[in-house]
């Protein structure tokens, strides 16, 4: 009987402890045969009690309490601003912090653990979105696990890619300066249940950690708070927006676009110091239309097609267009009134001579171009009317007058001299044939006088499209490059 009853309070004993052991496993959730450490044993500890409450609600022990949100934004890289479409993509760490009082345990109880890091998705985190969100992306941040403190702080610092939409502004474009805006916002939660304040009382982007970009400069990154009731809802909401303003870094342009552009400006008045005998004089000034054009193409594709102001240097670009499209009629103008006076041999009229050669040559300082054509007669050769002709006193007893000479001859024939007649029949005929020689001469110096005139006459137009237009570079360059720098120094 006693060794019965020894076993059965044995087996009693055993079953009881048994049982205990599972009481006590099923009620810590932990194994009996597995050895946790007390870091563990919270995390199971607290994703035990959320998975009984959910994670959906907000976390606070009342619906009335207002649940203070910190958001802040650290500023890492600039990764592009597309002027076309005019979207802004950042590279950012958010920095997100609250206070879970369900998450919440005793530090002497788990033997001094302080901190546990655990995933974002098994707890609550705020919806906290970009308003402006111009991405084609469904989600913007990276996965990170939440640092909970013992007292329920909870720290979350996602790495995020942001891409917002931002108002391209290219008035002064390539001396620009932008400013695009973040606007954050809880998308659900009104300012009567989530309010939202600045990480660390710092109302400005984080920049330590920003890396250097080769186009953009930052020159302010502020943030602002606002309380703004949307015409969905009647409950005020809070967004805190940071307002990024940076400016163009312009030496890749300088070289690529503004400089060309100058230098084809400068070449343009090559044009009006060619010889308008020369085919060059118009085939260079057709060579930088192309070449202005192809760079005019270049200019816009850096551009959005929908700007709502033109950029001051596009304007600079299309007025030099215009002045080179201008010089190539003025060189077709200058090179028609060059040939003008062989093809028509037409003297100058008066006035437009007097004007052009006793006035503006003078004020262009061409005196000694216009001094040989300034007497008002015509082409004559005495030299040679004196050395074959013998008039004007020489002795000679011929004479320009054919009735003299035929009297002349009349007589020797009457003086029945055969061989003196025939020898002055000839000498007729030589006189003849200098005549004609006289007058082919005087025409053609006449001819080659009128031509230099309007030679000339084209040399002084010349000269003043070329103060024109060396007055016009000068001036466009003094009002575009004020109207530019003022913009870039504007704040």
């Amino acid at each position: 009987m006693d060794v019965k009853w020894e076993l059965k309070i044995l087996q009693t004993f055993l079953c009881w402890s048994f049982l205990m052991t599972i009481f006590k496993c099923r009620g810590t959730g932990y194994s009996s045969n597995t050895e946790f450490s007390y870091e563990d044993r919270v995390i199971k500890h607290l994703l035990r009690k959320y998975a009984e409450r959910g994670k959906y609600g907000r976390p606070v022990k009342n619906y009335s309490d207002i649940l203070n949100l910190h958001f802040g934004l650290q500023l890492v890289q600039i990764m592009n601003l597309d002027e076309r479409k005019q979207i802004l993509t950042l590279n950012v760490w958010t920095n997100y912090g609250w206070t879970d009082v369900h998450l919440r345990w005793n530090v002497t109880e788990f033997h001094g653990v302080k901190k546990i890091n655990i995933p974002a998705h098994e707890i609550w985190t705020p919806d906290l979105r970009l308003y402006n969100f111009a991405d084609e992306r469904l989600h913007e941040r990276r996965d990170s696990l939440c640092i909970v403190g013992h007292d329920g702080s909870v720290s979350w610092i996602p790495q995020a890619i942001f891409k917002s939409s931002c108002d391209i502004d290219v008035k002064a474009f390539p001396f620009d300066k932008q400013k695009c805006h973040l606007k954050f916002g809880s998308w659900t939660y009104d300012g009567l249940q989530l309010d939202l304040f600045f990480k660390d009382n710092k109302e400005e982007m984080d920049t330590s950690e920003f890396q250097f970009s080769n186009v953009w400069h930052v020159i302010s990154a502020v943030g602002k708070k606002s309380k703004v009731t949307y015409t969905c809802c009647p409950e005020p909401f809070i967004d805190l927006t940071f307002s990024i303003t940076i400016r163009r870094k312009a030496t890749f342009y300088a070289y690529t676009l503004i400089l060309p552009c100058v230098l084809l400006t400068s070449l343009t008045l090559i044009l009006f110091w060619i010889p308008a005998e020369s085919p060059a004089k118009l085939t260079l000034g057709m060579s930088t239309f192309m070449a202005f054009f192809i760079l005019l193409i270049i200019f816009e594709a850096n551009l959005p097609p929908a700007a709502t102001s033109f950029p001051v240097i596009g304007t600079y670009y299309c007025v030099n267009m215009v002045l080179i499209t201008m010089s190539s009629f003025l060189c077709v103008f200058v090179v028609n009134m060059s040939v003008s006076g062989t093809r028509y041999p037409v003297h100058l009229p008066k006035t437009l001579k007097k004007v052009m050669f006793s006035y503006v040559a003078r004020a262009l300082c061409m005196d000694n171009v216009v001094k040989p054509f300034m007497d008002e007669g015509h082409v004559t050769c005495p030299t040679t009317s004196r050395r074959y002709m013998g008039v004007n006193g020489d002795g000679s007893k011929f004479t320009n007058d054919w009735k003299g000479s035929s009297e002349t001859l009349i007589t020797v024939q009457k003086e029945s001299n055969t061989e003196l007649a025939v020898i002055h029949t000839k000498v007729n005929e030589i006189r003849n044939f200098i005549k004609i020689y006289k007058e082919r001469l005087e025409d053609k110096d006449r001819k080659e006088k009128i031509a230099k005139e309007w030679k000339v006459l084209a040399l002084i137009f010349d000269r003043i499209f070329f103060i024109i237009y060396i007055t016009t570079i000068i001036v466009s360059l003094m009002v575009v490059l004020p109207i530019i720098f003022d913009s870039d120094i504007e704040d």
